[in-house]
């Protein structure tokens, strides 16, 4: 009998415990990449922002992330398991140059000077849709005309 519950105590002690993801919901908006339209998901809160695409499987439509004011930016990859582009953007609205970021890569990367936010895309978005430094975004709400 001993031996039982001291196996069912050991057996106890040895479950690893699970990480709860607490739900977080995101807010869609269609917005404007150049000639390229699209929803996407946005990031306004700082529970949103610092979730970001993390435990996702793939970050199809990407995600904005937007700040009330200008500052300079870093973003890392920690629970990111797909590979992203970012673009930041600056206070007219256009992006900086697009740089990568590699999964679960904690080191940060920085935005070149203050922006107000930046865009995360699936790594190689920018470059197959033709998109680099300079080009303007534009934040249509329901849909884009």
């Amino acid at each position: 009998m001993n031996y039982l519950l001291s196996a069912l105590l050991a057996l106890s002690f040895s479950v690893t415990a699970v990480e709860t993801i607490e739900q977080i919901n995101f807010e869609k908006e269609w917005i404007k990449v150049g000639h390229v339209q699209f929803q996407t998901e946005l990031a306004l809160t700082p529970e949103q922002r610092a979730r970001g695409l993390m435990y996702r499987d793939s970050a199809e439509n990407g995600m904005l992330f937007v700040y009330d004011e200008a500052r300079v930016l870093s973003f890392w990859m920690r629970n990111t398991k797909v590979p992203l582009d970012i673009a930041y953007i600056k206070a007219d609205w256009t992006m900086e140059p697009v740089q990568f970021l590699y999964p679960y890569d904690e080191k940060g990367k920085a935005s070149l000077g203050p922006v107000i936010g930046a865009l995360e895309m699936p790594q190689g978005w920018f470059k197959a849709q033709g998109l680099a430094a300079g080009t303007k975004i534009i934040r249509c709400g329901k849909k884009c005309e």
